[in-house]
């Protein structure tokens, strides 16, 4: 039963030991990394200015290359990285302010129901602002941009990016 267990386990995992090649945009002096492996869509800008958005193919750590489906672009030439999920504070202040707005007009629309209030024209701006208001704070601080910028030294002032290859080989022995 335990071989069988441990067969069956093998198995399921045995392709992520395969994808130990990833990229790792840090914060300098940081913990906290952000990882995109082979398959992920990366938006980047290079050093015209301009702006790529790729899914990354392959990643060759001999030559510091991130590779793409119609082409391979060197880490050295990255100057900014952008992300587009919600900033920590946007998400929860957006839902609380969108879960006010449905309260406020909930509590409301009881109390006029109830003969104790009239529900008016001031009652749906507040409703309106707070709903407007916690969208817009959702939506403008989606994207988030990340420059690569370099000391004099060359070393990363606040944002690196590399490439990890974390592939164990086996060394072979003359035994």
């Amino acid at each position: 039963m335990r071989v069988t267990f441990f067969l069956i386990f093998s198995f399921l995992f045995i392709d992520a030991a395969s994808c130990q090649k990833f990229l790792q945009l840090e914060r300098v002096h940081s913990p906290k990394t952000r990882k995109y492996f082979p398959g992920h869509e990366i938006t980047f800008q290079l050093t015209g200015g301009q702006w790529y958005t790729r899914v990354i193919e392959d990643i060759s750590y001999e030559q510091n290359f991130v590779i793409f489906a119609n082409g391979h672009v060197s880490l050295d030439s990255i100057i900014a990285f952008k992300t587009f999920n919600n900033q920590k504070w946007s998400r929860p202040i957006g839902n609380n302010l969108l879960n006010f707005a449905i309260a406020w007009t909930g509590f409301s629309l009881i109390a006029d129901a109830a003969g104790q209030y009239d529900y008016g024209r001031s009652d749906a701006v507040i409703a309106g602002t707070s709903a407007a208001l916690g969208f817009a704070l959702k939506l403008f601080f989606k994207k988030r941009i990340f420059k690569l910028n370099k000391n004099k030294d060359g070393h990363a002032k606040r944002w690196r990016l590399r490439v990890l290859d974390l592939n164990v080989k086996e060394k072979k022995t003359g035994y």
